[in-house]
């Protein structure tokens, strides 16, 4: 709130603050001490300042012979100090500082009111300050309320509007979803339809493939097998028919090894002796190392005189038609009553 202008408490201000400057520069220079108070002033710091006269001492005689001891100096005394009398007030300077104390609490109290004044014309323009800020506030209170009864109105009519148009958009849009849906589920129907008889005729063609495809798999199987057991059977005949051949083969080389071993034979040792004899064999036929008996006669010269005949009868030829797994070690029975006829 703007205040108004007052030039009378201003002037009145600066006047009275006029007047305590000029009381204030008289009783300044009222209060300067006279030229004659001078000596007094002078008289007495003269006299307060100069010392009382001290006697003076003189030292006593000493004797020549004599060697005494000297007393001790004694301090000079102290002077007294006189008390300063208080300087007396005078009449006239307690009158100037009576009427300055007076003119100071008039100016005081004037400055006072004025103050009062001051303050009780601001309150008053205050109170009609306020009284005018009540009055405007009210009236925008009442303004601000119709309008927002006016934009309460307006919103709750568009709000109307909008939801109506929003009603009708969500009917149609439901209408319009409802219809899609449906022709949807007709093609969705359609389609799952399609696929359906497609599915059915994929199996069923699936079906006599695969029905094919195991009458195919079982003939094969089965010819598979037959001929497995072929196999088997033929591989078993000719195992069968090799092992006969392998045995009557060895058989003969064994035989062979007895017979040479029999024309190595020169001694004549008791018909019951019998050993066996294991020989290594290479694919030539050369013995591989020494001969081993495997079972003992129990007669040691006759086992090494076998062992020796072996050695000398290498070495064998290889059988036609033998493996070298069929021949390459060979146990050989030596009887000593064959030995013996040979």
């Amino acid at each position: 709130m703007k205040r108004e202008p007052r030039t009378a408490p201003l002037v009145l201000a600066i006047l009275l603050n006029a007047a305590l400057l000029v009381a204030l520069f008289w009783t300044f220079h009222v209060n300067i001490p006279r030229v004659g108070s001078t000596p007094m002033q002078a008289q007495l710091i003269s006299s307060a300042a100069t010392p009382a006269a001290t006697p003076s001492v003189k030292p006593a005689a000493v004797e020549p012979a004599k060697a005494t001891p000297k007393p001790a100096p004694t301090p000079p005394p102290k002077p007294e100090t006189k008390p300063q009398p208080k300087p007396q007030p005078s009449p006239k300077l307690e009158a100037q500082a009576q009427a300055k104390a007076q003119a100071r609490e008039q100016a005081e109290e004037a400055q006072k009111q004025h103050k009062a004044q001051e303050k009780a014309a601001e309150l008053a323009a205050q109170r009609a300050a306020a009284e005018r800020q009540a009055q405007e506030l009210a009236a925008q209170k009442r303004a601000a309320k119709l309008a927002a009864q006016r934009r309460a109105q307006e919103k709750a009519a568009a709000q109307k509007a909008a939801a109506e148009k929003a009603a009708a958009e969500k009917a149609a849009a439901e209408k319009a979803a409802a219809e899609k849906a449906a022709a949807e589920k007709a093609a969705a129907e359609k389609a799952a339809a399609e696929r359906a008889a497609q599915l059915k005729k994929e199996l069923a063609e699936q079906a006599a493939k695969a029905a094919e495809a195991a009458r195919a798999k079982a003939l094969r199987e089965r010819m598979e097998a037959q001929a497995k057991l072929q196999a088997e059977a033929n591989i078993a005949a000719a195992r069968a028919a090799q092992a006969a051949e392998d045995q009557k083969l060895s058989a003969l080389f064994s035989q062979e090894v007895q017979r040479r071993v029999y024309r190595q034979w020169d001694t004549n040792f008791a018909a019951a002796l019998s050993c066996v004899v294991q020989i290594h064999l290479s694919p030539t036929g050369a013995i591989i190392g020494a001969p081993k008996i495997l079972r003992s006669s129990g007669n040691p010269q006759f086992d090494r005189a076998v062992i020796a005949a072996v050695e000398q009868a290498a070495p064998f030829v290889p059988p036609l038609g033998l493996s070298y797994n069929a021949y390459r070690e060979v146990n050989i029975q030596f009887n000593a009553e064959e030995l013996n006829h040979g």
